[in-house]
């Protein structure tokens, strides 16, 4: 089993154990430092990986990152936007979900889990707020409980 798969599988555990059901990965460029663990995959353009509490993996991303993404092979579903079009492809995949808690990476102390910039996080609230009116919760319990085959490096 690989590293991602085995790290995407206690995501789930931990997601249920904490009670969150969704927890939505922003990136913009490979911007956020938990992709190289959960995911293995690079990416160019903005995208959100979305891991649910009832195992459900989806990827929404460009054009151009989707193939990397399906080949990876561990996401069940991968939604491509049009240039323009992120915000209305992300909201319609959580507005399907129906989360009432989301985690995002956003944490002061722990920095693998501190990928979201401020403007992103406004951007993501002010995005999703007609269809999601839950709480946003940090991923740090989520990324505390993942293995790493080496120590993760900074460059903060």
């Amino acid at each position: 089993m690989s590293l991602q798969k085995e790290n995407l599988q206690k995501s789930v555990e931990e997601l249920k154990e904490q009670q969150i059901d969704l927890w939505l990965i922003f990136t913009s460029e490979g911007s956020d430092p938990c992709l190289p663990f959960v995911t293995g995959v690079e990416t160019v353009g903005p995208g959100a990986f979305l891991i649910t509490r009832d195992n459900r993996k989806l990827a929404v991303c460009s054009s151009i990152d989707a193939q990397d993404i399906e080949e990876c092979g561990l996401f069940d579903e991968v939604r491509t936007y049009q240039q323009g079009d992120l915000d209305e492809t992300l909201k319609a995949v959580v507005e399907e979900m129906a989360p009432s808690k989301i985690a995002i990476n956003y944490s002061e102390k722990f920095p693998l889990a501190d990928g979201l910039t401020t403007g992103r996080f406004r951007w993501l609230k002010n995005m999703l707020q007609d269809v999601y009116s839950g709480g946003y919760v940090s991923s740090e319990v989520i990324l505390r409980r993942l293995s790493f085959e080496e120590p993760p490096v900074f460059n903060r």
